[in-house]
């Protein structure tokens, strides 16, 4: 818009709120493909922490009960060597578990970017009303 803009007020204003609906569009789009790259990665590390989890279940039984067998060799009943075992495969299990639910919680899929560029355009347009 140049200085010897002769339109009418009502016109600059219609045409600011088409501008403005646009650039709304636009942010729109880019938060959904951001939540899409954020959600494709979520999904990417679900799907190597779940073959993991099925690859080390054989592993991890057949070490506790190794555990419990040695256990059970220094002299322990075998019950109580088999408990004992069993007790630390709950406790790996439960680490296991926090660590996961942590990395998976939601806010890492909220699109920062996005909403930065929402917080400055909101800004922009303040500064020119």
């Amino acid at each position: 818009m140049s200085a010897t803009d002769s339109r009418p007020v009502s016109e600059l204003f219609a045409d600011a709120l088409k501008q403005l609906s646009k650039l709304m569009r636009n942010e729109l789009q880019l938060a959904r493909a951001e939540i899409a790259v954020k959600a494709s990665e979520a999904m990417s590390a679900v799907g190597l922490v779940v073959g993991a989890g099925i690859s080390l279940v054989p592993a991890l039984v057949l070490l506790l009960m190794a555990l419990a067998a040695w256990i059970e060799e220094l002299g322990t009943r075998s019950s109580i060597a088999h408990l004992i075992a069993g007790a630390v495969g709950l406790v790996i299990g439960g680490i296991l578990a926090g660590i996961g639910m942590n990395r998976l919680k939601s806010s890492p899929l909220v699109p920062k970017r996005t909403l930065e560029q929402l917080q400055r355009d909101v800004a922009a347009a303040k500064e020119h009303v």
